[in-house]
């Protein structure tokens, strides 16, 4: 039994569809959910929203991290872990737009992340974590936090291009 956290970000959008789909984990695992605004109500222990602190102790306690494919993949790879993520989708009325799908495939094809495309393959992708964790962080090691000066050096030279 692993403890599972799922988030679904703090966005006005809800994604019910990965709340729905987590319901599986709830009957294997320890499961919290961050439910956001979704209108769905998963079977295991829930709150909408929570504080950053919580959260973050939330994540450095949990075995696995299911979230939607959005700020807390880094949060999660930052605590040297590999999220399992799932895109909100514009089409689905999860999202404005489709930059989190965009986003996930990028980050599937080079970074550190267990993509998951249709949430009836949750519960495999959470058995095999384990694994394919240790593989992941093996394989493709995470550059460093980047200082912020190198940070306002890149973003000196990107406003220099948009206004030349």
């Amino acid at each position: 039994m692993a403890r599972v956290l799922v988030t679904v970000g703090m966005g006005p959008w809800p994604f019910d569809r990965l709340v729905d789909g987590i319901a599986p984990l709830c009957a294997a695992h320890e499961v919290f959910v961050q439910t956001g605004t979704s209108t769905v109500t998963p079977p295991c222990p829930h709150a909408a929203f929570l504080p950053l602190d919580d959260l973050r102790e939330r994540l450095a306690a949990a075995d696995v991290v299911v979230t939607h494919a959005g700020n807390t993949v880094r949060l999660v790879q930052r605590l040297g872990r590999v999220p399992v993520a799932v895109a909100r989708e514009a089409a689905r009325g999860e999202m404005g737009n489709d930059h989190q799908v965009a986003y996930l495939r990028e980050e599937e094809r080079s970074g550190r992340v267990l993509a998951v495309w249709d949430v009836a393959d949750l519960a495999a992708v959470v058995a095999a974590h384990p694994e394919r964790q240790r593989r992941l962080l093996a394989e493709r090691p995470l550059p460093g936090a980047v200082d912020g000066e190198r940070l306002a050096a890149t973003l000196d030279a990107l406003c220099a291009r948009l206004v030349r």
